[in-house]
């Protein structure tokens, strides 16, 4: 008995040491090809939703975990396009990781799918400390049409939601509200994009402007998501008739800095990047070009630790496909870990795969999210993830 016992604690050891050589190698010294192979087949995916005529439309997925364990997703759904006044928010649940789906259900903002509200999408599911917090945008036919930003809460993973109350200040007209990041020091990040309209129309009240000139930018709270403070006006270009979808991402970097990559249509194909070197206080004027390849199509990052950083995007110039997964080890600056998750939609080349969105597990195994199939198909992906740096992992 006392020699199984000695040979089960040496096993242990020798797993633990394994692992830990594992997370200490440089990145330099991985053959990332290989990693990449072998991370592969550990992948597993599933459809959640696909939809049909006359309501055939999937769009912005959000994946997150609740606090009591179920996963949802909720979706942009009806109609056949978007925007317009035939789409909704939909949710569906899963009790197995993924594995299985609940039937697409429509979900309940409490507002009339009529008149100003007749459009209603959501950009953002935020999980923390035991609390759901959901941002949802509502349109009369477009969203150059009375275009507004709301804030749900839900203390029972969903069961119960607060009345919507309008996002902050400026940012309840013309704004989506993405991904929140929570910083080392406990703040509560989360970037908008907000569209001004042209200087010409500054005196106009917003929704009589044209939908132009897009401003980028954070919310940060320092309690918890009660109240809420705007930073940064960042531009694209100087053309206050330019218009793109931002959809910007932010990721917190080892130093302190907050990265930001945007959507840039027609602007390049690449990707847009700005930093905040005060921790998400002051930005810069105007963002600058990355070497990242992006068609215009929104790309979500995943902070893994340290400078550690990874990415899901379509690089690509010209189309949304493939989706990829690649991993920065030294805070965005280079990307030597790339895989193609899929290659093209299942509708074949010409269809294009969009807006993924999930989370990252507590142990850092896995990357699960959600992405559009071209417009019709919600499709969940577990990703795994290769073995990390060990400041990555602590």
């Amino acid at each position: 008995m006392r020699l199984v016992r000695r040979l089960d604690r040496f096993a242990f050891i020798a797993v633990a040491c394994c692992v830990t050589l594992q997370a200490t190698r440089s990145a330099a010294a991985v053959d990332w090809e290989k990693q990449a192979a072998d991370d592969a087949k550990q992948d597993r995916t599933t459809v959640i939703y696909d939809g049909v005529t006359p309501n055939k439309m999937v769009c912005d997925t959000t994946l997150r975990e609740m606090p009591d364990g179920r996963w949802v997703l909720f979706f942009l759904a009806g109609g056949d396009t978007e925007p317009s006044p035939k789409n909704y928010t939909a949710v569906a649940t899963s009790l197995d990781e993924g594995r299985t789906w609940s039937k697409a259900e429509t979900f309940d903002t409490t507002f009339p799918r009529s008149g100003k509200t007749i459009g209603q999408g959501p950009t953002e599911l935020m999980i923390l400390d035991g609390q759901a917090t959901l941002f949802f945008s509502t349109h009369s036919n477009h969203w150059k049409n009375d275009w507004r930003t709301w804030i749900m809460r839900s203390a029972d993973s969903g069961k119960t939601w607060s009345k919507p109350e309008p996002a902050p200040g400026r940012l309840k007209n013309r704004t989506f509200l993405r991904n929140h990041i929570v910083a080392r020091d406990g703040r509560i990040l989360v970037p908008f994009q907000h569209y001004i309209g042209p200087e010409a129309e500054q005196s106009l009240a917003v929704h009589d402007r044209k939908l132009t000139n897009p401003r980028n930018g954070v919310i940060v709270s320092t309690d918890g998501g009660k109240s809420w403070t705007e930073h940064g006006d960042i531009r694209l270009t100087e053309r206050d008739d330019y218009f793109g979808w931002a959809e910007n991402n932010i990721v917190e970097l080892s130093d302190g800095r907050i990265a930001m990559i945007i959507r840039a249509d027609k602007l390049g194909g690449v990707l847009y990047y700005a930093e905040s070197t005060d921790g998400g206080k002051t930005w810069p004027e105007f963002a600058a070009k990355s070497d990242i390849p992006n068609p215009g199509s929104k790309a979500t990052l995943y902070g893994l630790g340290g400078d550690v950083v990874a990415i899901l995007h379509n690089p690509n110039p010209s189309h949304r496909s493939p989706m990829a997964l690649w991993i920065s080890f030294d805070g965005l600056k280079t990307w030597p870990y790339r895989r193609v998750l899929q290659q093209e939609s299942v509708d074949g080349p010409k269809g294009r795969m969009n807006y993924p969105d999930g989370f990252v597990t507590k142990d850092k195994q896995y990357l699960h999210f959600a992405f559009d199939d071209n417009r019709h198909r919600a499709v969940y992906y577990g990703a795994k993830l290769p073995p990390l740096p060990v400041e990555a992992v602590k």
